[in-house]
Formats: C-alpha cells, sequence, structure tokens
C-alpha cells in the first residue's frame, strides 16, 4: 500500500498519508519507548476492529473496494498474519537463536484455516482472545527477552522479538487504516 493515496470522502479528495507515517511511528530501535509504543498499537487494534463491527454484516462482507477483499477477509488475514508473527515470538521466547520456519500467512495457513470463512463478529473475538494472550506475554517481558531472536531462512539477520512485535503492529494498523477509509468512502 504505502505513499500517498487519494480517497474521495464527502466529495472532496483527501491525501491519506497515514500508510507512509505508521512506519516512521514506531522506530526500529529498541527502547522502552518504542517498546511502549508497540504494546498501545497492539492493544488498540482489537478496539478498532469493536468499532468495526457496528457496521451491518453486508457491509463488512463485501469487497471494501473493486477488486479487493472484503472487511471480514481483511480480518482473516490479520489473523493469519497474527498466528505467524505471535508464533515466531513464542518460539523465539522458548527457544532464543532456533531457526524459524517459512510458513506464509496466506500461502500455508490461510489455504488450511479458512477463516475467511467466518463471520465477522466470530474473527473479531478470535482475535480479540489471541491479542489478550499475545499482550500477556509481551506484557511480562523483560528488557533483555525483547532482545530474543530467531534465524529466518533467507535473511542475513536474525529477527527480534521487538522486530516482530513491531512488524505486527505496523502491518495491522495500516491495514485497520485501510479498512476505515474504504467504509468511510463507502
Amino acid at each position: 500500500m504505502g505513499g500517498l493515496a487519494s480517497f474521495r470522502l464527502a466529495g472532496r479528495v483527501v491525501l491519506e498519508e497515514r500508510y507512509s507515517m505508521m512506519t516512521k511511528s514506531i522506530p526500529t530501535e529498541l527502547t522502552p519507548a518504542n517498546i511502549l509504543r508497540v504494546l498501545e498499537v497492539l492493544t488498540e487494534s482489537p478496539n478498532r476492529l469493536a468499532r468495526l463491527a457496528a457496521q451491518p454484516p453486508e457491509r463488512l462482507t463485501a469487497p471494501l473496494a473493486s477488486g479487493e477483499r472484503s472487511a471480514t477477509e481483511m480480518l482473516a488475514h490479520l489473523l493469519h498474519c497474527e498466528a505467524i508473527s505471535a508464533g515466531f515470538i513464542y518460539l523465539a521466547l522458548m527457544r532464543n537463536g532456533a531457526t524459524d520456519q517459512d510458513i506464509h500467512p496466506e500461502r500455508d495457513l490461510g489455504r488450511l484455516l479458512k477463516l475467511g470463512q467466518f463471520p465477522f463478529i466470530e474473527l473479531m473475538a478470535y482475535f480479540r482472545l489471541r491479542r489478550m494472550a499475545l499482550l500477556r506475554v509481551l506484557e511480562a517481558l523483560k528488557p533483555l527477552q525483547w532482545e530474543n531472536c530467531l534465524h529466518v531462512p533467507g535473511k542475513k539477520r536474525a529477527e527480534t522479538v521487538y522486530w516482530r512485535a513491531r512488524s505486527l503492529a505496523l502491518h495491522e494498523a495500516e491495514h485497520l487504516d485501510e479498512i476505515d477509509v474504504r467504509l468511510a468512502k463507502g
């Protein structure tokens, strides 16, 4: 997505810079302030989804735009990504320095689970429960545990718990921003 995207809202053009700004909103440096920001964004995601649930069910299952996913399919995508990232984080905390498996959220996990076939409200409840479990783990970490890492096949550097949690937070925020903008447009 990235860059400036134009969306027509209430008859006027709005340049949506949130996508490009979002990547800059949580720096890559591991600091207590940046960890707090990651936790804030991860905590807010279920609340943002709950606000979306107020939409009529047909709006949640209709494509957000021509050729795009619906809000329900987008939530399924977020769950697939969350499952892979949370699994990475848990493995890094249990087996620091191990090698991660190359499992793609959509091609592998999405094809297996088919979460997009569930109603939005059920996916939202599942997301909320998974997020509570992840936050319980992340909030209990000691500062050095955020540096636990896994080696990722095909990458020269190992990825840390902080890096993966930050990536998850930014990914979710970007997609939730996109859903908000598309539904407001609609």
